[in-house]
């Protein structure tokens, strides 16, 4: 998971996010997949995040909150190029699940 991140009252529903902040992607590219991390909030919500496509170093990673499992809609939907920005996509994807 991703360090030190507070998931409010989500339930871990996968955890394949391995990545050491302190190396580089590219020391990584086996663990870059389309499913990462998957959380279920109250309410419906899902936060999930991955990789596309996997395992390309040219890929990014993304961080994508659904609602009653519509994946065609989206409610929060962003794009990371690194893990800093990961994390702020992913703080920002949770300021919109309703406490």
């Amino acid at each position: 998971m991703i360090p030190n991140l507070d998931l409010k009252n989500g339930k871990v529903l996968f955890d394949d996010f391995n990545l050491p902040e302190t190396e580089a992607l590219e020391l990584h590219a086996d663990e870059l997949k389309e499913d990462m991390l998957q959380v279920e909030f109250p309410n419906g919500y899902i936060l999930d995040i991955g990789w596309r496509p996997s395992f390309d170093l040219r890929g990014n990673f993304f961080a994508v909150v659904v609602k009653n499992f519509d994946w065609e809609n989206p409610t929060y939907s962003a794009v990371a190029h690194n893990l800093t920005e990961l994390r702020a996509r992913t703080e920002e994807a949770l300021l919109t699940i309703p406490n």
